[in-house]
């Protein structure tokens, strides 16, 4: 245990280099902050978790779905994570795009025979999801927005977004209108 008058002046060491901020590096606070330690290596900073942006991959990966995911991506630092029912197809399909996901770091989920349960079970076991993006009607994402809820299949633990030219309608009972679907 330190003496109190050890604990003080690296305190007020720590006060005087306070005013020097940023310029004087990290590694320097640490030194100066820590004298008498054999080595003036600081220890590794925690990488900050990233959160993730899910991203359905069915037979084909239309460029306007990469466009929107790499943009949103790069807006909110976000990593990707693949989700299909085969990762060699991802690879081969993700081969054009890799210039645009320079700096993103891809993660791949495998669901062999994909079901919408299972999606929801990948969805529910991350935490870090902000968002799911489907963009085929093949991609196991896209089976979020199909069909009535069961009893037990409950609404999805993230925000799905639907990418595409035309949007997926529904009816209202009220009206018979057409609208938008929000799930």
């Amino acid at each position: 245990m330190k003496r109190l008058a050890d604990q003080l002046k690296q305190a007020l060491d720590a006060l005087a280099y306070a005013d020097a901020g940023e310029p004087i590096g990290r590694r320097a606070k640490y030194a100066a902050l820590n004298p008498g330690r054999e080595d003036d290596t600081a220890p590794p900073e925690a990488a900050p978790g990233r959160k993730l942006i899910a991203l359905g991959v069915g037979a084909s990966l239309p460029a306007e779905v990469m466009t929107y995911v790499s943009g949103a991506c790069r807006r909110m630092q976000a990593d990707l994570l693949l989700i299909s029912e085969d990762a060699d197809r991802v690879r081969t399909l993700l081969a054009p795009y890799l210039d645009d996901l320079r700096g993103i770091q891809c993660q791949t989920e495998e669901l062999p025979g994909a079901s919408r349960r299972s999606v929801v079970n990948v969805l529910r076991q991350r935490s870090s999801i902000l968002f799911a993006v489907t963009g085929s009607a093949d991609d196991p994402v896209h089976a979020l927005l199909r069909g009535r809820r069961g009893l037990f299949e409950a609404k999805t633990p993230v925000p799905v977004v639907m990418v595409g030219k035309e949007p997926v309608k529904s009816k209202t009972k009220a009206s018979g209108m057409p609208r938008l679907a929000t799930r």
